[in-house]
This record gives structure tokens, C-alpha cells and sequence, in this order.
């Protein structure tokens, strides 16, 4: 009886090795699979790229992409990739992904209209429009001083404002020319008031002293006596002081 089982037990034992054999040729063959799929390649150049480019390029590659989001940019055009990580020329397994952002152009900047408001408000408006400032031109005119009387560019939406926005401002008007008295020997007490009145202001009193002249006589004026002058010329004067 022993000797009819047998040749069962031996047909079982090597259909269970068989089978252990088989399983492990499959589980070698999808390992070795895994590990070929999973093999480095180099990463190619996305940048410029439109989205579905870059797609065929990465699958020819072995690899997938991932649009990551979106950034402003001077040089790339509107929905062609700015950056991708990993760079070009590195490596990546494949069947991985490269992350891609894509351009959404040139910013569009609005410049403030600032032609008849002062400096200082054209600065601030430019500064909370994210618009830089580049220079500031003073011309003669009948506008007050520090009003801004043109602007370039010009007010308006634009992608590029260049270096900035540059003003010409108003220095306010000359006003009459006048011809500067002669003050040597005079009191100060008494032209001050006088210089004054004709929109002359004195910019610089000194002191010096003096033996024999009266404190607070005018022994030194600039400008000198007959040299033009108008409301924005300056005039120091020194005057005499206690002799020591």
C-alpha cells in the first residue's frame, strides 16, 4: 500500500518544486523588470517649451512633467516653461517628473497720471504702483515750486517702463530781476526787513568783530553791490560785533 502512494507523494513533491521554481522566475523576471524600468536617464532642456512640447520631449526621455505654476517673465513668452526642476543635464529616474512653471509674460504695470501734483506725492504714488523712480529735471515756470509738469512715459497701462519714470518739475517762477543795493555801512536792523520785502531772503549772518563801528553794522555783503539778483538769490551779510 506504502509502495502505491509512492509515486503520488513523488508526483506531488515535484509539482510543489515546480511550482516554488516557477514563482521564482516570476518574482526574479518583475524584479528585474522594476529595476530596468526604474533606470537614470538625463533630464533634457524644457525651458521655452509650450506645455505639450515638453510633454513629447520628456516621454521620449522616459519621463513625465508636472506643471508646477505660473511666473511673471521679461524674456519668455506667455505659456512656454521659465524653469523646470531638475535642471536640464541632470539625472532622474525614469518614469519621474519634472517639475515645470510656466511663464506668464511681462508684467503689466500701470503708471500713474502725475503731471500737477507735487514731488513728493508723484514719489508716493509711483512707490504704491510698484513703478520706479529714475530722475528729476528743474525747469523755470510759472507753476509753483515742486509741481511736477511732465511725466515720461506718459500715464497708462505698459510691460516695460525701462528705468523708471523720469519728471520735469517746476522751479516756480524767476520773478523780476533786481539789482543788489549796497549795504556796507548800513545797519542790519534796518534792511533786513527791506531785503525782505523784495523777496531777497539772507541765507547767512556772521559776526565780526570791529573796533570803531557800531555792533551790528553790515561791513561785508554777498552778492556785491550792481550784481543782479531775484527772489532766489541768496545774501549773506556779516556784521560787526563787540571788539575784543
Amino acid at each position: 500500500m506504502r509502495l502505491r502512494r509512492l509515486p503520488i507523494t513523488i508526483l506531488k513533491a515535484g509539482v510543489l518544486t515546480a511550482g516554488l521554481a516557477v514563482t521564482a522566475f516570476l518574482s526574479a523576471f518583475v524584479t528585474m523588470s522594476l529595476v530596468l524600468a526604474a533606470q537614470e536617464v538625463t533630464v533634457p532642456d524644457l525651458v521655452g517649451r509650450r506645455t505639450l512640447e515638453a510633454d513629447a520631449i520628456a516621454a521620449r526621455h522616459g519621463l513625465l512633467i508636472k506643471i508646477e505654476g505660473s511666473r511673471y517673465d521679461p524674456e519668455i513668452e506667455h505659456d512656454h516653461v521659465v524653469t523646470q526642476s531638475p535642471a536640464a543635464g541632470s539625472t532622474l529616474k525614469s518614469h519621474r517628473s519634472v517639475r515645470l512653471w510656466l511663464s506668464r509674460g511681462r508684467r503689466q504695470r500701470s503708471i500713474p497720471a502725475l503731471e500737477g501734483m507735487s514731488v513728493r506725492t508723484a514719489r508716493l504714488a509711483l512707490d504704491q504702483s510698484g513703478v520706479l523712480f529714475r530722475r528729476m529735471i528743474e525747469v523755470d515756470d510759472v507753476a509753483p515750486e515742486g509741481v511736477v509738469l511732465v511725466q515720461h512715459p506718459a500715464p497708462g497701462e505698459t510691460e516695460d517702463v525701462g528705468e523708471g519714470v523720469s519728471f520735469i518739475v517746476s522751479r516756480g517762477p524767476i520773478g523780476f530781476t533786481r539789482i543788489m543795493p549796497d549795504l556796507i555801512g548800513l545797519k542790519a536792523e534796518d534792511i533786513l526787513e527791506r531785503l525782505n520785502a523784495a523777496g531777497l531772503k539772507v541765507a547767512d549772518i556772521r559776526y565780526r568783530p570791529y573796533a570803531g563801528i557800531e555792533i551790528g553794522t553790515i561791513l561785508r555783503q554777498t552778492p556785491s553791490a550792481g550784481h543782479p539778483v531775484n527772489p532766489r538769490s541768496s545774501v549773506s551779510i556779516e556784521l560787526s560785533s563787540v571788539s575784543q
